[in-house]
Formats: structure tokens, sequence, C-alpha cells
């Protein structure tokens, strides 16, 4: 089941621009917010960013997913 800190994570990587970014600014490492973010793809059973890249970008449905959160 998802948690706000989650959503949070999520939110600030969409706006922030990634990851690290959003990290930064909650005051985790890197790899909480990554795994934070793994778990919302998997409870929401939708990939919401594409990792296949360097820099990780935003899905069709995390666009939508973004939108609703917003």
């Amino acid at each position: 089941m998802y948690n706000i800190e989650q959503l949070k994570m999520f939110v600030y990587a969409v706006e922030l621009g990634s990851f690290s970014a959003s990290a930064r600014h909650l005051g985790k490492v890197q790899s909480a917010v990554s795994q934070g973010i793994s778990n919302l793809e998997i409870d929401f059973n939708v990939e919401l960013f594409d990792r296949s890249t360097r820099k990780p970008s935003l899905t069709k449905a995390g666009a939508v997913s973004y939108t609703h959160l917003t």
C-alpha cells in the first residue's frame, strides 16, 4: 500500500527533474526515493518512469498520475 511519503517522492521527482533532487529536497538518499517510486509503480500497477536511459523520464501514465496528484 502506498503512503504519502512515496507520493511526495514522485511529485518532487517530476517537479525537480530527478530522483536525486527529490531525495535532497526530502532529506533522503537517492536509493530510498528510487525504491519508493518503484513501490508506487507496483501499487498502481503502472510504469511511472521510463528507466531505459541514464535519466529516467516520465511515461504517459506517469504524466496522468502526476496531473491527478497536483
